[in-house]
């Protein structure tokens, strides 16, 4: 894939797995992963009303620290993230800005009054963000098993595959389709 890409930090607590991904990401899919960018989440995301963080104008941001249009921004927060249409998101991307964020907070089992489980969050963060970078790649959700499928909830993540399904990797692998 050899595209380049910035996963970044927007907290102390999501920094640990804001490296683990960017390794992760670059095995994976053969991102070209970067460093160098530093950001934080913005005040004006903030929603105090819901204690939680409107994704898009993170986003926003986000693109403005970009050094190329060709390149590709993760973020990774700890904080809950929300959409107008959504009480909350895992994570959202800008697909013209081919910026993406990703939260952790529910993520983790704790979060559900559950044990701690290191495993669990990395797997699900995995699978949030290849959903997302997707997203960037150009795919739409899928109703497949695939990791593109559309979840509503941390249950369904779990269930949903960790991978691409058939679909969905020809059209990362075939930049144009032609109709015959």
């Amino acid at each position: 894939m050899y595209e380049k890409i910035y996963v970044v930090p927007l907290d102390e607590n999501s920094r640990p797995y804001a490296e683990w991904l960017g390794q992760s990401l670059s095995r994976k899919m053969g991102f070209r992963l970067q460093t160098g960018i530093v950001s934080r989440l913005p005040d004006e995301a903030y929603n105090a009303n819901s204690n939680q963080y409107y994704a898009v104008p993170i986003l926003s941001k986000l693109e403005l620290l970009k050094g190329a249009e060709d390149e590709i921004l993760l973020a990774v927060a700890d904080e809950d993230l929300y959409i107008p249409s959504q009480n909350f998101v895992f994570g959202q991307s800008n697909s013209i800005g081919r910026t993406a964020i990703v939260s952790i907070l529910r993520l983790k089992p704790e979060y559900y009054g559950l044990p701690d489980d290191e495993d669990l969050v990395r797997s699900r963060l995995l699978a949030a963000a290849l959903h997302e970078l997707g997203h960037l790649l150009g795919l739409r959700d899928c109703s497949n098993e695939c990791v593109m499928r559309r979840i509503r909830n941390v249950n369904e993540l779990d269930r949903r595959p960790g991978g691409f399904c058939p679909n969905c990797l020809m059209s990362l692998t075939i930049p144009t389709k032609v109709k015959i």
